[in-house]
């Protein structure tokens, strides 16, 4: 009986912690995700973009105006940060999420569900939309893939390592867990590519 109780004392415990450690790699995988948003920040806006997100998953308290009514508050905040958007050689449109709020954007808002959905494999990284404009993953040239995965691979914490491993799929087969995180999604069935993160043969477009 002492040992039975015991064991039933340690499966318990081994239970929690089982659940316990899945939440906090969850939680380290985010704030992977937010510091790699950070190394691409370039502007107020954003900046103001991953606070946004910070606030929302309780990492940071939301600023508040006070509670005097009468006092004058300066409200004016940057312009909403957009996307990145790249054209291919082949002329289809590529977009980049720079943060989770714009990757949500791209794979939820943006996309159609033939359009095909780029990301680093096992890593922090941009979620990367290749507009497919009516066609089959079968009818998009090869080269539109390798620098739709460069784009991937670049706006990834791989980006030093010269290649990184991409995953690709149809946008449809990728699904949002009920209650994730920003930009934390899953999927099962998808190709890879090997991706240099060498982008300098394309050119953002200024909108």
């Amino acid at each position: 009986k002492k040992y039975f109780d015991r064991y039933a004392r340690m499966k318990r415990t081994s239970e929690a912690l089982t659940s316990l450690t899945a939440q906090v790699k969850a939680e380290i995988d985010h704030l992977r995700s937010i510091q790699n948003a950070l190394e691409f920040s370039t502007t107020d806006s954003d900046l103001s973009q991953i606070r946004q997100e910070m606030e929302e998953s309780g990492y940071l308290r939301r600023k508040y105006a006070g509670q005097n009514s009468n006092r004058k508050v300066n409200r004016s905040r940057p312009p909403q940060s957009r996307p990145l958007h790249y054209i291919s050689s082949d002329g289809y449109d590529i977009y980049v999420g720079k943060n989770n709020l714009q990757n949500e954007e791209i794979t939820f808002r943006m996309a159609d569900s033939r359009d095909i959905w780029f990301h680093a494999n096992d890593m922090p990284g941009s979620h990367v939309l290749l507009r497919a404009g009516g066609k089959t993953i079968d009818e998009i040239p090869d080269r539109a893939f390798e620098e739709a995965a460069s784009l991937a691979a670049w706006y990834s914490s791989g980006r030093s390592q010269g290649k990184v491993e991409i995953d690709y799929l149809e946008r449809k087969n990728v699904k949002k867990p009920s209650g994730a995180a920003p930009g934390f999604v899953v999927y099962y069935t998808n190709y890879s590519i090997l991706a240099k993160t060498d982008i300098s043969a394309l050119k953002e477009v200024t909108e």
